[in-house]
């Protein structure tokens, strides 16, 4: 007899009518007074790097070792106080070094569920306080950038940054015709550490403790330095701030800058300045109401962008974020856009339509064909492990994504089945789960509640898939 298709119940809310590198080291980028300001050579950064993580390993195998002869309280005390001194230790060293460095950790502390509370804490510091580079260093990049003196293209810059990125910094300043605009500014020599940085973080840093073959690691790898090196191309930012006005232009609510073209360049971005408040911080004194709305705004923007463009924002940490006077969302920080064929685009849209279905064979197939590990996994296992991942998407009510407890659930299941480490996204995938994540950070730290699983159904809806 034929094997029966595997299948499970639709979700009560989901009836089936679905209604509703450079290897060689170079030279320390110096200041114009001498000073020097950050290694930029592979093996000076290596440096830097392994002798923070030696010093990282040593404070936690100190501490262990201690805390055989302490109390429990003490030994609890003892373990804080060095995660303490590790986040800052670590916060410190990726937010001088810049770059990928700099990135990976904006990463880490987007989420913060996925480390513990002082490792976040530090970490969060490189999203608004990281180590500006010195203003005679931004005067000779804008300078030799735009080839000439920076008054004959600005009557006022400021000396203080308003923002601190992990390739550049943000200045405030006038043009001759007097349009307020926002001036990012490249660290001198920070692209080209890009792709060691990368060897470096991939031979130092085990984030996820996952099974992974040697292919799929330098897969992942080179997707995260592909769309870093895209984001070090300001001209390439200024293309995607033009093109998302066109992206979002339907998404009410939501904006981007301007780009100024003529006062732009590789290594110096010129675009409209924006007045606004960040959104983490706009979010901590608004309503409840009003904290719904903007969350519901950034999740239709997210959809929309990704499942009818095939253009994903990838760095949705706080400070890419603002509300204007006119509480508008603001999206900064174009560089980092993950261009997706529509194809997979839809085929993930599709798998979580088979999973509201309850139909563990479409969902497998679709699995499959986008690439996922899949391979001798039980379905049901899958299943289940998107009934944790996919929470918000599962029933039509507001959801709490402050009291959603995710890392511990996941832990605890994976924990339980372990043969769930074998089940790895392909590459294409790997920011459009870190934009999940980091919208996930965001709604939960600020208790943003909001009905993701109406505003998904009604675009796929749109989509023409149900």
């Amino acid at each position: 007899m034929p094997t029966p298709p595997k299948s499970r119940a639709p979700h009560p809310q989901a009836p089936d009518d679905l209604d509703l590198d450079d290897d060689t080291a170079a030279e320390e980028v110096r200041t114009t007074s001498g000073e020097g300001h950050r290694p930029t050579g592979r093996l000076s950064r290596f440096a830097r790097l392994s002798s923070m993580t030696a010093g990282v390993a040593a404070r936690s195998f100190t501490q262990k070792v201690t805390s055989a002869f302490q109390s429990k309280e003490a030994a609890e005390s003892s373990r804080k106080k060095t995660l303490s001194a590790n986040a800052e230790a670590i916060a410190s060293t990726m937010g001088e070094l810049k770059g990928a460095a700099m990135k990976i950790g904006q990463m880490l502390s987007a989420d913060p569920d996925l480390l513990p509370e002082e490792m976040t804490d530090a970490l969060s510091t490189l999203q608004k306080d990281a180590p500006p580079m010195p203003y005679n260093m931004v005067r000779d990049v804008v300078e030799k950038s735009l080839e000439g003196p920076l008054e004959s293209f600005f009557t006022d810059f400021s000396v203080e940054p308003i923002g601190a990125a992990s390739i550049g910094q943000v200045h405030k300043a006038t043009t001759h015709d007097g349009q307020s605009v926002a001036v990012k500014v490249q660290y001198p020599g920070i692209a080209d550490t890009i792709e060691s940085d990368m060897k470096n973080l991939g031979s130092l840093l085990n984030m996820a403790r996952v099974k992974l073959t040697k292919e799929q690691a330098d897969q992942y790898l080179d997707e995260i330095t592909q769309v870093l090196k895209r984001e070090s191309d300001y001209l390439n930012e200024a293309d995607n701030l033009e093109r998302f006005q066109t992206v979002l232009r339907d998404v009410e609510g939501v904006r981007v800058p301007t780009p100024n073209y003529e006062l732009t360049r590789s290594d110096v971005l010129t675009m409209e300045y924006v007045e606004g408040v960040r959104l983490g911080d706009w979010l901590q004194g608004a309503s409840a109401e009003d904290r719904t709305e903007q969350g519901e705004r950034v999740v239709h923007a997210y959809i929309h962008m990704m499942h009818h463009h095939g253009a994903l924002h990838a760095d949705p940490h706080p400070g890419n974020f603002l509300v204007d006077s006119d509480d508008q969302v603001v999206f900064l920080d174009l560089g980092a856009v993950r261009d997706y064929d529509l194809g997979f685009a839809e085929g993930l849209a599709k798998v979580l339509v088979a999973h509201w279905r309850g139909d563990l064979d479409a969902m497998m197939e679709l699995l499959e064909g986008l690439g996922f590990a899949t391979q001798g996994l039980d379905p049901e296992l899958i299943y289940d492990w998107f009934e944790i991942i996919l929470e918000p998407l599962l029933n039509n009510a507001q959801f709490d994504f402050g009291a959603w407890d995710i890392h511990e659930t996941a832990r605890k299941y994976v924990f339980d089945n372990p043969s769930l480490m074998n089940f790895h996204p392909p590459r294409e995938a790997l920011f459009y789960l870190r934009v999940l994540a980091g919208l996930r950070g965001i709604f939960g730290s600020a208790d943003v509640r909001i009905n993701a699983w109406k505003i998904s159904r009604r675009s796929i809806k749109d989509m023409g898939l149900m």
